[in-house]
């Protein structure tokens, strides 16, 4: 039986999300297969594991990590691995994001995820993340996204033969909620290329928009100040919610919402419209390449840089009820694409080609 061990890297640096998500989902998946994986994170401040089942191995889990103490953390994580994999023996590390410690002092083959390039599309330094010897050392590479894999080998010059493009998965498709209520939907992180600001004022402008349905924000961020100054400024502070959650909430809310929407201006896959529509919800995302790829006529698509595009598709989609069944109908077909276990599957051919 093949021994894989996913590090502790993304459940030290993320309390929910996608990412963490992809590893625990595959990480169940594997139950079914020849494959023994465990994931390993000494100290987690992550949520996901909580409602992952068997295979984890969690010693202490911490609401945040405590000011000053983030370097210790990771310290402790990556000795306390290193000491674990000394003693385990697996077959292959697999990296759950950019540890550059850790890879230094395993001579174990390595397998490391690449979910996006933005940082390095924004052209920002490296001095958060010096990913080129990562990368290169890598045995492979999983890419989330064609559009993934054509900015990696832009960036770092990686021969496309030790690239494999293996999509996110997502649940089935569950029961349809007709009577819908009135909010619009945005989830997950609200700053920088996600363009959460240019949504809100697309919204502003709406008299019929504002006049009929909420936006209901679903993530692990309360609004700051400057956010609730915003919403003050443009008089629609009363017609703003904030919820956060697990899945289960999160699938309710998805289910009961109008609409869905995504502006951000750069993505590396598509996970969160693709949960919005196998919960039968309409969705609305920005027309950039990653979700062309991934979505294809499933959505309705906005310019995310033009307000007036932004405000006249959500009223176009919220004012036809032949559209939303119509959206809501492609995006029931187009889920059935994706699954966590061919993802799993295509993710334990790789770790067989490399052992082979």
């Amino acid at each position: 039986m093949t021994k894989i061990v996913f590090e502790h890297c993304i459940f030290l640096h993320q309390t929910i999300g996608g990412i963490s998500k992809y590893i625990c989902k595959i990480n169940k998946a594997f139950q079914n297969s020849d494959i023994k994986s465990t994931i390993y994170s000494p100290i987690s401040i992550n949520d996901n594991l909580k409602i992952s089942e068997n295979n984890n191995i969690v010693y202490f889990k911490f609401k945040k990590i405590p000011i000053f103490f983030t370097k210790i953390f990771y310290f402790i994580n990556n000795l306390a691995t290193i000491i674990f994999i000394n003693f385990y023996k697996p077959d292959i590390i697999h990296f759950t994001y950019y540890n550059n410690f850790l890879y230094k002092f395993i001579s174990t083959p390595y397998v490391l995820t690449i979910y996006d390039l933005i940082n390095e599309k924004k052209r920002h330094s490296e001095k958060k993340f010096k990913k080129n010897e990562l990368i290169k050392k890598a045995s492979h590479i999983i890419c989330i996204s064609k559009e993934t894999k054509k900015n990696l080998i832009k960036f770092y010059n990686i021969n496309k033969k030790k690239i494999s493009v293996i999509y996110l998965g997502t649940e089935k498709n569950i029961p349809l909620i007709v009577k819908k209520k009135n909010y619009i939907l945005f989830v997950g992180s609200r700053f920088g290329y996600k363009n959460f600001l240019n949504f809100i004022k697309a919204y502003s402008k709406s008299e019929y928009l504002v006049k009929n349905y909420k936006v209901l924000c679903f993530g692990s961020e309360n609004f700051d100040s400057n956010e609730i100054q915003l919403f003050n400024k443009l008089k629609i502070q009363n017609n703003i919610i904030f919820k956060t959650g697990n899945d289960k909430i999160l699938e309710r809310i998805y289910r009961n919402a109008s609409l869905f929407l995504s502006t951000s201006k750069q993505e590396g896959f598509g996970l969160t419209p693709l949960e919005a529509m196998r919960c039968g919800c309409p969705t609305l995302c920005s027309n950039i390449p990653v979700f062309k790829e991934i979505l294809g006529n499933s959505c309705e698509y906005t310019n995310p840089y033009k307000i007036n595009d932004i405000k006249s598709k959500m009223e176009k989609i919220l004012k036809s009820k032949i559209k939303q069944k119509t959206l809501i109908k492609h995006g029931f077909l187009k889920t059935q694409q994706f699954s966590w276990e061919k993802c799993s599957s295509e993710t334990i051919n790789v770790y067989k080609k490399i052992l082979n």
